[in-house]
C-alpha cells in the first residue's frame, strides 16, 4: 500500500471528518475517530521513527483539519505545549501513552498538576487552553497514536518546566466550588453560598462580558418586559418582597404587580450577588471565560479548563447552563444564500438594520416571537410582519387584576392515586377549570395552582405519555403556562388590526433566497397544499436548542465523552437525582458534578422559570455548605 492510498478505514475516516466541514466538534471528532477502529495495519505507512524526537506523519490536511500519525520511542516526549484554540482528540493505536496536564504559576513556569494513563485503544480529547504532554512511558514499546487537530495547528505555545522547586503556598489551597454559567441560576447558586458562608471559595465563570443576565435578561430593550409581575421575582424563596424592595428603592411608585423591562432584571441579580460578596466572609471569584472542558482529577474533585488561562481545580461543580442559541429548523429546506435568514434572533443589532419597508417572516409565535415584533415595530415600521408556527398560537395574557388563590392539591392527589395517562390528565385539567369558571374564577388561577404539583405529575408519567405530552399537548401548555404582560397584549392587538402583523398556522416546506427576497412555500395546518410568499427576511424566533447535545456546549461534550454525564431517553436535558446530581453513563452520580437549571428538565419539566430557579439555586447551595461543615 502506497503512502498516498490510505487504507479504507483511514479513507472512511477522513470521509467523517470532510463531512462536518468547518462545525467540527470535540464530541465529533473523538467519534469519529473511535468509530473508525484504527489498526496498526492501517497507520503502518505513517510510522516512521526518529532518535532526536517523536515523528509526525501527515495523513491530511484541509482548510479545518489535519489528520497525523505520531511515532514515540520509548522515553520521547513533547515539551509541555497548549493547542491555541483548536480540537484535539488522539487515539492510541500501539503501546501506552502518558498524558501530563500543567498550570502554569505566576512566574511563567509550567507545574504538572498530575498524569493521566491512556491505553492502547482508548481516546483523549479536549479543545481548551490547557498545558499539557504526551510521553511515551515504556523502556521498550513503540508509541503510535492517531491525531486530530481541528483547525490545523498554527500557533501553539511551547511552555517551559519548572526545574527548582516550586514556592509553597502562601496559604493553604480552598476547598472550591466552580459554577459554570453566570445567569440566574448560576449568579443565584453562587450567592446562596455566600449567604450561607460557605467556607471556601466560590468561582463563577461566564463565557460573555458580564454576569446576572444570561440569555433571559441580556436585552437592553425597555420594550421587553419580564413576562411575571414584580411581586413574583424575588431572587430569595424566603424574602418574597426582595425584588420589589429593590425596585422602589430605585422608583418608589413601583408596584408589585408591575411588569418591568427584563434589562433591569439582569442589573437586580448583578447586584445582589455583589451585595453578598460584600457581606460574607465565602470568597468570589468570578472569571469571564469559556470552559472548554470539564476532567475529573486522579486525585478527586475536577478540572475545569478554559478557552484562555489555567484551569480551575474544583471540588466540586455546578453546571448552570442556561438556554443555548437556538437551532436552524430550515436547514433542509433552505436553498441559495442566507444573508437574508437571522438564525438567533439574539444577535447583537441585526434586527435593527432591517428596513422599516421590508416584509418580514418569524418563524414561532412565542414570547421570543412577540419580543421580536416589538423590536421590530419601536419605530415607524411599514412592512408586514408574518408569525409561523405549526399551532399559530400566541402566548396568553396575565390578568390585569389579581388572579384568586385555587389550591390544586386534592385534584393533583386524586390524579397521582389513578395514575393515569396525559389525556385524562388533561382532560380533569379541563374540568376544573370549567368548574372554577362557573364559580367566577379565571382559568390562570387553575394554572398557577397547579404550579406546585407539575413535577410530580410529570415524574408520575412514563416516556411513552411524556412523548404524548410533547406531541399533543405542548404547545397548548406553553401558551398557557408562559403568559405576556396585558401591556404587551395590547399592543400586538393593535399592530394585528392594522393589519401589520399577521398569524398564521403551518410549516415552512421549502426557501428559496435570491439576491434580494426569500420565496417561502408555506404548508397551511391541515392541508397538504402550499403557499408561496416572498419576504424580504426571515427571522427564527423557534426558541433556543437543547443544552444537553455536544454541539451546543463543549462543557457537555465533554463530560458526555468521558462518561460523567448522560441525556435521558427524550433528550429533554440531563438525568439527576432528587438532590440534583448528575447521573453518570452507569446511572451511578457523578461525585461532586450537580446540575442547576433548564438541563434538569427531565425529571422536573418546569424549570425555566425564577420561582423553581431560585428553589434549586438554594438546595445546591445547602447541600454544599453541610457537606463542607461536617
Amino acid at each position: 500500500m502506497g503512502i498516498n492510498t490510505p487504507s479504507t478505514r483511514l479513507q472512511s475516516l477522513i470521509a467523517s471528518l470532510d463531512a462536518m466541514g468547518s462545525n467540527t466538534t470535540l464530541v465529533g471528532v473523538a467519534n469519529a475517530l473511535q468509530q473508525a477502529a484504527l489498526t496498526y495495519d492501517d497507520v503502518a505507512p505513517y510510522i516512521r521513527t526518529t532518535p532526536s524526537a517523536y515523528h509526525r506523519g501527515r495523513v491530511i490536511q484541509r482548510d479545518w483539519y489535519e489528520l497525523l500519525v505520531l511515532t514515540w520511542l520509548p522515553g520521547q516526549s513533547s515539551a509541555p505545549h497548549d493547542h491555541a484554540g483548536s480540537v484535539c482528540a488522539f487515539n492510541v493505536i500501539r503501546g501506552t501513552a502518558v498524558e501530563g496536564e500543567y498550570t502554569v504559576g505566576p512566574d511563567g513556569y509550567a507545574d504538572l498538576e498530575y498524569e493521566t494513563t491512556i491505553n492502547e485503544g482508548q481516546l483523549s480529547a479536549g479543545e481548551d487552553a490547557s498545558v499539557h504532554t504526551v510521553r511515551n512511558p515504556s523502556e521498550t514499546e513503540l508509541l503510535v497514536s492517531v491525531h486530530v487537530y481541528a483547525p490545523s495547528l498554527r500557533n501553539l505555545r511551547r511552555f517551559t518546566v519548572r526545574t527548582t522547586p516550586k514556592p509553597p503556598l502562601k496559604s493553604p489551597r480552598q476547598r472550591t466550588v466552580a459554577i459554570i454559567g453566570g445567569g440566574f441560576s448560576g449568579s443565584m447558586t453562587a450567592a446562596n453560598l455566600l449567604r450561607q458562608h460557605f467556607n471556601g471559595r466560590v468561582v463563577l465563570i461566564e463565557r460573555s462580558g458580564t454576569i446576572g443576565e444570561g440569555l433571559a435578561y441580556g436585552t437592553k430593550e425597555s420594550s421587553h418586559l419580564l413576562n411575571v409581575p414584580a411581586g413574583r421575582m424575588s431572587a430569595w424563596p424566603d424574602r418574597p418582597a426582595h425584588f420589589v424592595e429593590w425596585l422602589q428603592q430605585k422608583n418608589p411608585a413601583t408596584q408589585a404587580n408591575d411588569f418591568v423591562p427584563r434589562t433591569i432584571y439582569g442589573d437586580y441579580v448583578r447586584e445582589t450577588l455583589h451585595h453578598e460578596a460584600a457581606n460574607s466572609k465565602t470568597s468570589l471569584d468570578v472569571q469571564l471565560a469559556e470552559v472548554r472542558r470539564v476532567a475529573r482529577h486522579p486525585d478527586g474533585g475536577w478540572m475545569v479548563h478554559l478557552d484562555r488561562g489555567n484551569p480551575v481545580r474544583a471540588d466540586d461543580v455546578v453546571v448552570a447552563l442556561g438556554h443555548r442559541p437556538p437551532m436552524n429548523p430550515l436547514a433542509s429546506v433552505w436553498h441559495g444564500s442566507r444573508h437574508r435568514y437571522m438564525i438567533d434572533p439574539w444577535q447583537p443589532y441585526q434586527i435593527a438594520n432591517i428596513p422599516e419597508a421590508d416584509r418580514v417572516l418569524i418563524l414561532g409565535s412565542g414570547l421570543t416571537a412577540v419580543d421580536t415584533v416589538l423590536s421590530l415595530t419601536h419605530t415607524g415600521r411599514t412592512g408586514s410582519i408574518t408569525l409561523l408556527s405549526r399551532t399559530g398560537l400566541l402566548p396568553r395574557p396575565h390578568s390585569n387584576t389579581p388572579v384568586q388563590h385555587v389550591d390544586c392539591t386534592e385534584l393533583v392527589t386524586d390524579l397521582l392515586n389513578c395514575s393515569p395517562g396525559v389525556d385524562a390528565m388533561f382532560r380533569a385539567i379541563r374540568t376544573e377549570v370549567r368548574k372554577q369558571q362557573k364559580l367566577g374564577v379565571n382559568w390562570r388561577s387553575v394554572m398557577d395552582g397547579l404550579r406546585p404539583h407539575t413535577a410530580k405529575l410529570w415524574q408520575a408519567l412514563n416516556n411513552t405519555e411524556r412523548k404524548r405530552f410533547l406531541h399533543k399537548y405542548r404547545q397548548y401548555w406553553e401558551v398557557h403556562r408562559h403568559r405576556m404582560a396585558p401591556a404587551i397584549q395590547k399592543q400586538l392587538e393593535e399592530l394585528q388590526e392594522n393589519g401589520l402583523v399577521r398569524v398564521q398556522a403551518g410549516a415552512v416546506a421549502a426557501a428559496i433566497a435570491t439576491e434580494n427576497t426569500v420565496n417561502v412555500f408555506i404548508r397551511r395546518r391541515g392541508t397538504q397544499s402550499l403557499e408561496e410568499k416572498s419576504f424580504d427576511w426571515i427571522i427564527n424566533c423557534t426558541g433556543p436548542g437543547p443544552s444537553n447535545s455536544a454541539e451546543a456546549s463543549p462543557v457537555i461534550g465533554s463530560l458526555l465523552l468521558d462518561g460523567w454525564v448522560r441525556p435521558d431517553e427524550l433528550l429533554l436535558g440531563l438525568d439527576v437525582n432528587t438532590n440534583g446530581e448528575a447521573l453518570g453513563r452507569t446511572g451511578e452520580p457523578s461525585p461532586g458534578l450537580y446540575v442547576v437549571g433548564t438541563l434538569r428538565k427531565p425529571s422536573l419539566w418546569e424549570t425555566t422559570a425564577v420561582n423553581e430557579l431560585r428553589q434549586q439555586a438554594m438546595q445546591i447551595a445547602s447541600m454544599l455548605t453541610a457537606e463542607k461543615t461536617r
